[in-house]
């Protein structure tokens, strides 16, 4: 009984021991989402399966320009033989004393084995076709575009993913800076109640308090359901277990401030939009889809060669009737297009207009994302102006309320002074929270205008 006590103490205390590393979570970085959305993003892994599909279909045409070898066998076993009706000659061949007179004008003669056979080869070779050539430069242009489809996907995952992990962090923060307000005003109020215990203050002074506290907690409450919300989508986003908790690290205002003090212009380079370089190879798409319509009209060349053995048999290939023989072919095959009722001309034509389409989407491509890298600039600048006022706009509103509260004590300012002091400052902390969120936003979007998305990765 003693041993088992000891057990079960020893337990305990083990359980005990190792309950907060199994209760506490590991918190998310920027990274650990990235990563981790990276990995299991569900259009992520659809964009990998295209990746494949293409990379197949490259090689399906590919295996078109080889040697296409085929092999064949038959067995026949020939139930009725074939019958040949012909003159009869060889009664007219006899001596005129030896013919008969009465001999049929015509014979009959059956033809064949009754079993025949026959196995071979046959080869053929492309030598000369250049709209199958030309598919294989189509087969890799859409191979480019399944894999800059891809990484265009990537992108978008890792935009969203950092949007929605600052969106959490600046609410978060918003939770944290209620809470420190909240307790500000709950500390007021048992001082107050205290006052009023001792007849120093009214009662609905107190009662006015506790009304703006409930307030603030329901406030405060409202803004934790919008960061569930928020983590939900993160989540979603990610291919994260949407039933399990998932806890991302606290906002790091000296990061921001760093940010803030030292803005990186990005530079804006054209070449390295992926939205641009997809353009391009739909560019080039087109123009190969030109050439093979062009190329339909031209000759095609091809080399054939065969190889067969044959055997014949009246008895199941035994016996003296067993014959076998081989037989072989090799020749080339030329294929001419002369007339195709225009249709050959009229599919050029298309194929040139949807080259043209092609380069007017591709200039006003480029005008779109050289506006959407100056836009992502000024707002950047605007949002960096913002948050250095929202700071000193929200020390400033917690310095009021600490004065508001110091002169009620001293009887010189109203509990108006005070509700409206605690209601700014919650204004302001939420300004400044939503000022610390568009900064990162805009942050974002100048990465992803100037094609430099990808730096979030390591932290940059």
């Amino acid at each position: 009984m003693k041993t088992q006590f000891k057990i079960l103490c020893i337990t305990g205390c083990f359980f005990l021991l190792c309950m907060p590393n199994v209760l506490s979570q590991d918190r998310y970085s920027l990274h650990d989402c990235l990563e981790f959305a990276l990995k299991n993003n569900r259009n992520l892994e659809k964009q990998k399966f295209d990746k494949e599909k293409a990379a197949e279909v490259r090689k399906e045409v590919l295996g078109a320009l080889m040697p296409q070898i085929n092999g064949s066998a038959g067995l026949n076993d020939n139930l009725k033989k074939a019958v040949f009706v012909m003159p009869n000659f060889i009664n007219n061949m006899l001596p005129p004393q030896a013919q008969d007179p009465d001999a049929p004008k015509y014979m009959t003669i059956q033809m064949g084995t009754t079993f025949s056979a026959n196995m071979g080869v046959a080869l053929n070779q492309q030598l000369l076709n250049f709209s199958l050539f030309n598919t294989l430069e189509v087969a890799k242009t859409a191979e480019k575009m399944a894999v800059l489809g891809a990484e265009s996907t990537e992108e978008d995952v890792i935009n969203q993913t950092a949007t929605l992990f600052y969106g959490i962090q600046a609410t978060e923060y918003a939770i944290l800076q209620m809470g420190k307000t909240i307790d500000m005003v709950t500390g007021m109020v048992k001082i107050m109640e205290i006052n009023y215990a001792n007849g120093l203050v009214k009662k609905i002074d107190v009662d006015r308090l506790k009304v703006n506290q409930v307030n603030l907690m329901t406030q405060k409450y409202a803004i934790q359901n919008v960061a569930e919300v928020q983590k939900n989508l993160l989540k979603l986003q990610m291919g994260y277990q949407v039933t399990e908790l998932l806890e991302v690290e606290p906002i790091n205002l000296s990061y921001f401030e760093e940010k803030v003090k030292n803005c990186d212009d990005a530079p804006f380079s054209l070449q390295a939009q992926t939205a641009y370089q997809l353009l391009m190879e739909k560019l080039n798409m087109a123009k190969l889809q030109k050439k093979s319509a062009i190329y339909e009209n031209l000759p095609v060349l091809s080399l054939m060669l065969n190889y067969q053995y044959n055997g014949v048999s009246d008895e199941f290939f035994t016996g003296p009737t067993n014959y076998w023989y081989p037989t072989s072919m090799i020749g080339l095959s030329l294929k001419v297009p002369i007339f195709g009722g225009f249709s050959r001309k009229a599919k050029i034509q298309g194929n040139t207009i949807e080259v043209l389409k092609t380069q007017v989407d591709a200039a006003s491509l480029q005008q779109s994302l050289s506006m959407a890298y100056l836009n992502a600039r000024m707002k950047l600048e605007d949002t960096r102006r913002t948050i250095v006022l929202q700071r000193d706009n929200q020390a400033l509103a917690e310095e009021v309320l600490k004065v508001a509260e110091h002169n009620y004590s001293l009887g010189i300012s109203s509990m108006s002074d005070i509700l409206n002091a605690s209601q700014s400052l919650v204004q302001a902390q939420l300004s400044y929270t939503n000022a610390l969120n568009d900064y990162m936003k805009a942050y974002i979007e100048l990465k992803k205008a100037s094609g430099n998305i990808r730096d979030l990765m390591n932290g940059q």
